[in-house]
């Protein structure tokens, strides 16, 4: 099975990997309201994997925005130099 960042470098093997990291962190979290929803008695577990998918979930989308202002400024940066 091919990995969406085999082949690839810099930039765009750092958007997909925060890419791949978002979509499962959402995924993850939408599974984890479910059982939580459903499942009754402590959730004491549920409650702290909840928070660490809301930490990657931001700690990912901090990270493509970071790599857009860096493709931003690279773009910026080339197109003053001509």
């Amino acid at each position: 099975m091919k990995m969406p960042w085999q082949g690839t470098t810099g930039l765009a093997k750092a958007v997909a990997i925060l890419a791949v990291g978002l979509g499962i962190s959402i995924g993850l979290c939408g599974l984890n309201f479910i059982a939580v929803t459903t499942l009754k008695g402590d959730n004491s577990v549920l409650i702290v994997t909840a928070y660490l998918e809301l930490a990657g979930m931001i700690i990912c989308a901090a990270g493509l925005m970071i790599v857009a202002i860096i493709a931003v400024s690279r773009m910026i940066a080339k197109a003053l130099k001509r």
